[in-house]
């Protein structure tokens, strides 16, 4: 009986240690496990990365999944890329006949998430609130709708939305992709 009872300790010994184990190991691993929102990108930050184009970049981007986080080498900040509503106001730009427009619209823009571009949003944007962001934008593309307010005659800014809006789109995408953002609507 002593001999039985000897085992049975060591069995629940074994048990109890095997248990704790495993909840240690769980919270190691949920410690260092990031996972990402749908409306975010994660940044792990700390180490060298190659990007496909042969770039070594300080960083590397996880959207829409989870990665590991290295402990003490690799440090995890969170990036949203939602939209941002950007509205603008351009007053007394001259359209192609000379006449002064008053002009409003409303730009939604966001951090880009390809892969070529979002290390431009992260060395640009990275800790810097989204209405900072959003300011960036409205003056970047304020800039570009008096260019295309200048290149049509009021009746086609009037008229022709959809032109108009190609054309603010087709001159402004490279400026916005160098900030690494993406306009979505205007």
């Amino acid at each position: 009986m002593n001999q039985f009872g000897t085992m049975f300790e060591t069995l629940i010994g074994a048990v109890v240690l095997a248990v704790g184990a495993i909840v240690i190991l769980s919270w190691i691993f949920r410690s260092f496990l990031s996972i990402c929102r749908p409306n975010e990108i994660l940044i792990f930050s700390g180490r060298r990365h190659r990007l496909p184009d042969g770039r070594d970049v300080g960083f590397r981007v996880v959207a829409g999944g989870r990665g590991f986080r290295i402990p003490i080498v690799e440090k995890v900040d969170r990036m949203d890329v939602s939209l941002i509503s950007v509205p603008m106001q351009v007053q007394g730009a001259y359209s192609e006949g000379g006449i002064p427009l008053t002009v409003h619209a409303v730009a939604n823009v966001k951090v880009s998430t390809n892969p070529r571009i979002v290390g431009n949003a992260i060395e640009r944007f990275l800790g810097v609130p989204t209405r900072e962001i959003g300011r960036v934008a409205k003056e970047t593309m304020e800039g570009h709708l008096r260019g295309v307010i200048a290149s049509m005659t009021p009746e086609e800014v009037n008229e022709d939305r959809l032109k108009f809006s190609r054309q603010l789109e087709l001159q402004a995408e490279p400026d916005l992709q160098k900030l690494g953002l993406a306009l979505d609507t205007l």
